[in-house]
């Protein structure tokens, strides 16, 4: 019995020191169960990048750095097979880039949703491929020698003005600045008096202001009185047309009672009223005149003229008598 209970122990013993082994052997494969698999393609180099290396997706561990070798079709590029869990929420347009662990050197794939692409055949969950974004640290390598070329030429530009002859014309503005200085110097000390004479030629203005302001309420007041005498001129202008439109009314009246009593020169035809008055006068007067030769005519009407030649009852001797 004591044989078979060590035999006993020693299988369970066993048996636990397999199952340890095991799961060691899981830990330090990093199984995560069900994968998939992309190449992220670099088109410069992966500095600290090595095997085994993390892979995250927005700062998440998702998997690993499964495989780093040079492109057989195209040696410029770095192929980079990376494992990620299959539950992996990588999208069509996805992009990576290195990230750096602190001040080790060490770096990882960092990945990020990029925009989708238009083509659904370019998309990373089609082609299984991932571009490489340059890292910061590549955009300050590439930067670099544009900003070493920008330095040398600010320091060959400050070298130019710095030359013999600008120097030399430097010192000359210098020294011409000096003298102005010396002179403005003067020019103060010359306008010290004028200065204090400021003030009294202050209040002297104040005085002409107040004069001016006074000047320009008269200006003002004839200003108005002009204005109220230029609408009197009107009115009165307004009262003499009327009165040179009467004038012309009555001329041309006058104008037509003398052509109605005189008659016009223009047209002789047309007799004059004082014409027609005065034959009207000389027939009355002959009337009058018969009238008093012979007043019977008023009741047996006027004498019978004689018979003249030719008529009958015409005496040739009655009238040499």
């Amino acid at each position: 019995m004591e044989n078979k209970a060590h035999a006993l122990a020693t299988g369970l013993f066993v048996l636990l020191l397999g199952a340890a082994l095991v799961l060691v052997v899981l830990w330090f494969r990093d199984d995560r169960g069900s994968t998939q698999d992309f190449t992220v393609v670099a088109r410069a180099g992966v500095p600290g990048l090595n095997l085994k290396a993390p892979v995250k997706l927005r700062g998440v561990v998702i998997g690993k750095v499964d495989s780093i070798a040079f492109d057989p079709k195209e040696p410029r590029q770095i192929l980079v097979g990376i494992e990620v869990d299959a539950a992996a929420p990588v999208a069509a347009g996805t992009v990576a880039k290195l990230g750096y662990q602190g001040i080790t050197g060490l770096s990882f794939i960092d990945l990020n949703d990029g925009e989708t692409p238009r083509d659904p055949q370019a998309s990373v969950l089609v082609t299984r491929r991932i571009d490489l974004a340059p890292s910061v640290l590549d955009q300050l390598s590439d930067a670099g020698p544009k900003l070493v070329q920008g330095a040398m030429n600010t320091m060959d530009r400050i070298n130019r003005v710095l030359s013999d002859s600008n120097q030399q014309q430097l010192s000359e503005t210098l020294v011409q600045l000096r003298e102005a200085s010396v002179g403005l110097n003067h020019l103060i000390e010359e306008l010290r008096p004028t200065a204090k004479a400021l003030p009294s030629l202050v209040k002297n203005a104040d005085g002409l202001v107040v004069a001016g302001q006074r000047t320009l309420g008269q200006v003002d007041t004839l200003a108005k009185q002009g204005g109220e005498l230029v609408e009197e001129y009107k009115t009165r202008a307004v009262a003499l047309e009327k009165l040179g439109d009467a004038a012309t009314q009555m001329q041309t009246t006058l104008r037509r009672v003398e052509l109605a009593l005189v008659g016009s020169s223009d047209k002789p035809r047309q007799r004059a009223v004082l014409d027609d008055l005065a034959q009207a006068a000389k027939a009355l007067e002959r009337a009058a005149q018969t009238l008093g030769d012979q007043p019977q005519s008023l009741i047996l009407g006027p004498k019978p003229a004689l018979p003249g030649p030719g008529e009958a009852g015409f005496d040739a001797g009655s009238k040499g008598k």
